[in-house]
């Protein structure tokens, strides 16, 4: 998080903010539902004005033993008083109806953005300043648009009551003096005057005292995301940990996560105390405040008391709350500072996951890897070469022909890039320049080494990547007796951890099953059987060569024993400066490390 002028933090807010009050469909109703509440704020305001007259006048009729204008303030008090409730309250309602419908909005257009095409993997390989994108959409969209909403409203209701108390202010010095000393020092808008004076200097004490609280906002931010997201990977992959007894390695290093999130607490704490010895805040009395209660009665007091310049005690107070709501006015940074600095940490957060979703893009746009459909039942790659992030290249290729029905391997050592061949393929590696020419309309699925489980029903996890009931009952059940997997026909309404609940092995099965029933014109196996014995092994791919005789299958594999069910072998050669090629071998003549 780079310090920020405030331009470019309301640049950076209207970035987040525009697309749902500009471009999205909800926009019309949304306005109308602002200016509803701007108009609520106004009879509030002008409720509020109002109620500092009653006050006067109420002060005064007991100061003054006025009964009549005792009972008629009643009455009065009752109405605004009405007025004040009704508004203060729908005001609450309106707001947490706009958040929510706002919320729902922003919240879908971030997992558009994240989840559409493979942007999700691709984030990654650009992200430098991204960490955890899930808790930016599912906390930190609310945390903006509450506290959006909220600073807004907040803001404009003080440019409306500042604008109000300043006419009031401003008639008012033209009738009260200012003596200090015997010696009257009061001209035209004196007390707006000494308003702006006085917020100026505590708003510029204040800011030095507490900005360094927006970075450590945005550090906790980020621990307590980071140990969230340690939590999760613990409980995911809590079988290897417990066969590895590794729970006192992992407690350690989640306590260190966690000791982050603590020691940066404790520097929010150190710095917020700071900030509330001299501004106070959250039920805290500053060292400003006590000041800004001592200033008013110092600068009127003699006027009150040595020189009887001030009718009735009613009217020092009406002045008072005058004067105290416009130094509020001009104070309103210093009064949410601490607030301001969290607001700025989490628009910071989601600004960088739109800009590495840009960055991304930009990437994608950048790249010189050529895709082109064709006629043609087959994939030919022209010519390619493939980089990592960093630009370093990785694999090359020339020439290269899979045709349709053919069994094909691809062998080499490990990083050798094999599982990049397939990243490009899929289209989801935007790292690299070439042609690749791919056939129009046709049914694809990879088969990773190990399979994604949505937790829900077994059903459902067979049936991914399309959604459940896709396939009859009975097809899904068939399939599971292909794969060997009988004694689970009876359980698909099960939920549960599925990735949990199925060995490794079992695991690659449902996956096969899941191709079974895609019924796919290209099958890419990326080491899809290699949790599987030998002997299981060559049952399915029996099997499957039964079943999918017209299918392409591209298998990335290690064992020899897989030789004899593909046709072609492509090999990553080693050009040894840490760079490999694909090119086609023949059966006798893959190295035996292959």
């Amino acid at each position: 998080m780079k310090r920020q002028t405030l331009g470019e933090v309301l640049k950076r807010i209207w970035k987040m903010a525009a697309p749902y009050w500009v471009y999205s469909d909800e926009r019309v109703s949304s306005w109308l539902i602002l200016a509803l509440n701007i108009g609520v704020m106004i009879l509030s305001n002008f409720a509020g004005l109002r109620m500092t007259a009653w006050n006067r006048d109420w002060l005064n009729a007991f100061n003054n033993r006025d009964s009549r204008m005792w009972v008629q303030n009643i009455w009065v008090f009752l109405v605004i008083g009405g007025i004040m409730m009704l508004t203060s309250n729908f005001n609450v309602y309106v707001t947490s109806w706009i958040n929510i419908r706002w919320r729902r909005w922003m919240t879908a257009r971030y997992m558009r953005l994240w989840m559409e095409g493979g942007n999700h993997y691709r984030m990654q390989l650009t992200a430098t300043d991204t960490d955890n994108p899930d808790q930016r959409i599912s906390e930190d969209i609310s945390s903006f648009i509450g506290s959006t909403w909220m600073y807004t409203f907040s803001f404009a209701q003080n440019l409306l009551s500042l604008g109000t108390y300043l006419v009031l202010l401003w008639q008012m010095s033209a009738t009260i003096p200012l003596i200090l000393g015997g010696k009257d020092w009061s001209f035209p808008g004196y007390f707006i005057v000494l308003a702006i004076v006085w917020a100026i200097i505590t708003t510029f004490i204040v800011h030095s005292v507490g900005k360094p609280l927006s970075r450590l906002n945005y550090n906790q931010l980020m621990y307590d995301a980071n140990f969230r997201f340690a939590l999760v990977r613990f409980r995911e992959n809590s079988e290897q940990i417990a066969l590895l007894k590794g729970e006192d390695v992992e407690h350690m290093r989640i306590m260190g996560i966690f000791g982050d999130a603590v020691v940066n607490q404790f520097r929010v704490m150190a710095r917020t105390l700071k900030l509330g010895l001299v501004n106070g805040g959250g039920g805290t009395t500053g060292i400003l405040n006590y000041v800004d209660a001592m200033m008013f009665t110092l600068l009127l007091g003699p006027a009150f008391f040595f020189y009887n310049a001030i009718d009735g005690y009613g009217t020092l107070m009406q002045i008072a709350t005058a004067f105290q709501n416009v130094v509020n006015g001009f104070k309103w940074f210093q009064t949410w500072y601490a607030g301001l600095a969290s607001y700025v940490a989490v628009t910071d957060r989601l600004y960088a996951f739109n800009r590495n979703y840009e960055r991304m893009l930009d990437a994608v746009e950048k790249s010189k890897l050529k895709y082109y459909e064709t006629d043609d039942d087959q994939i030919v790659i022209k010519h390619l070469d493939v980089y990592l992030p960093t630009g370093k290249k990785q694999i090359s290729a020339e020439n290269l022909v899979l045709k349709a029905g053919e069994k094909i391997l691809i062998k080499g050592r490990t990083g050798a890039g094999k599982t990049t061949l397939f990243r490009v393929l899929a289209g989801i590696w935007p790292y690299g320049e070439g042609e690749i020419y791919l056939p129009k309309n046709k049914r694809v699925i990879v088969l990773p080494q190990k399979p994604y489980f949505p937790i829900g029903t077994l059903e459902e996890a067979i049936s991914y990547p399309l959604p459940p009931h896709t396939y009859p009952r009975e097809e899904i059940q068939k399939a599971l007796i292909t794969v060997g997997m009988e004694e689970f026909v009876n359980r698909l309404d099960e939920v549960g951890h599925w990735n949990m609940l199925l060995s490794g092995g079992e695991q690659q099965r449902v996956g096969i099953a899941r191709a079974i029933l895609f019924n796919p014109d290209y099958l890419f196996f990326d080491e899809a059987t290699a949790s599987m014995d030998e002997p299981s092994e060559e049952i399915l791919y029996n099997k499957l060569l039964e079943i999918m005789k017209d299918t392409t299958i591209i298998s990335i594999g290690h064992r020899s024993s897989l030789e004899k069910f593909h046709d072609r072998i492509i090999f990553a050669e080693d050009n040894g400066d840490t760079t490999y090629r694909f090119i086609e071998l023949g059966k006798d003549t893959v190295p035996s490390n292959a």
